[in-house]
């Protein structure tokens, strides 16, 4: 129950302050980015054309002009709407909804509902992250010709995007090695212990620096936000501080499940060592000489 209720709180901050950071409204070809330039910055190439009303593509800063991309108010609104998916939907994905499945999952392993949960989540999870990975891509390119797929955002995004894709491979695979071990072991038969594969170490790990790099590259989305017309200095403090408390929280929720688990599991697995031991019965030893001799019924060396 205080997980879920933990869950819920956290669900609710993450889409206030990604949702409602405050973007700024059309303000034609006043509004620039909000900082200063990126590294990556492109615009002496593709910002300082004309825009077709009359603006040059930058400001009197360098920067890009709401007018420099978007020809009307429409334009821009829809845009921001986008922008607003493509945060919350990446946001919940890799804050709230991967990591509370790989801790549900820790709860019970040998559990199938909750398995099926973790297995069917997952996957639910990379789908709406593809979504996600739609939207940045379509915002992406309406100001590539400034560079910004020279960002780290969007590459890395991608890259997740692509790695996460061999997830669910990992884990089926693990899953079904590991069930046909254990129903080898109940019928008797020789087989390798039932435990972790190489494949389910690696869809262990590999998980693990999914989430991480995930929490990072959505910071990273938030930073490349702050260079655009959709947000001011204010309202990316804003977004920046309400996000980075929600994803530490979770990323210190799951970092402590996982803690929790290795250790559990290393006691499990201690215990039952320690059970074969006990429970192993003792090669009786060989006989000495003497003792072999008088089962024949020959003297023995003293006699």
């Amino acid at each position: 129950m205080a997980r879920r209720s933990t869950a819920v709180v956290l669900s609710v901050a993450l889409l206030n302050s990604v949702a409602q950071a405050g973007y700024p409204g059309w303000s034609g070809s006043g509004g620039g980015y909000g900082g200063s330039r990126p590294p990556w910055w492109d615009g002496d190439d593709g910002g300082n054309g004309d825009d077709g009303n009359g603006n040059n593509g930058s400001n009197n800063n360098g920067n890009i002009n709401q007018g420099a991309l978007f020809s009307s108010e429409a334009e821009f609104n829809k845009a921001t709407r986008i922008l607003i998916a493509h945060a919350v939907l990446a946001s919940l994905v890799w804050v709230l909804f991967i990591p509370s499945l790989a801790i549900l999952v820790r709860l019970n392993l040998k559990a199938p509902i909750i398995l099926k949960l973790h297995a069917i989540g997952q996957v639910a999870s990379y789908i709406i992250y593809i979504v996600a990975t739609g939207t940045g891509i379509w915002l992406a390119q309406q100001s590539a010709a400034y560079g910004v797929w020279n960002d780290p955002h969007p590459r890395l995004g991608l890259a997740i995007l692509a790695i996460a894709f061999f997830q669910p491979i990992f884990g089926a695979v693990h899953h079904r090695i590991y069930k046909s071990r254990s129903q080898n072991v109940a019928a008797g038969n020789p087989t390798n212990p039932p435990g972790r594969t190489p494949v389910g170490r690696a869809h262990l790990w590999l998980g693990r620096v999914l989430i991480a790099l995930g929490i990072i590259n959505g910071g990273l989305g938030i930073r490349l936000a702050s260079y655009s017309p959709f947000q001011t200095d204010a309202t990316s403090q804003k977004a920046s501080i309400g996000y980075g408390v929600v994803a530490g929280v979770m990323f210190l929720l799951y970092l402590v499940s996982v803690i929790a688990f290795e250790i559990r599991r290393a006691r499990l697995q201690l215990a039952e060592e320690e059970e074969r031991e006990r429970t192993m019965v003792p090669k009786a030893a060989l006989p000495t000489y003497d003792e072999s001799q008088e089962c024949v019924g020959r003297p023995t060396r003293y006699q």
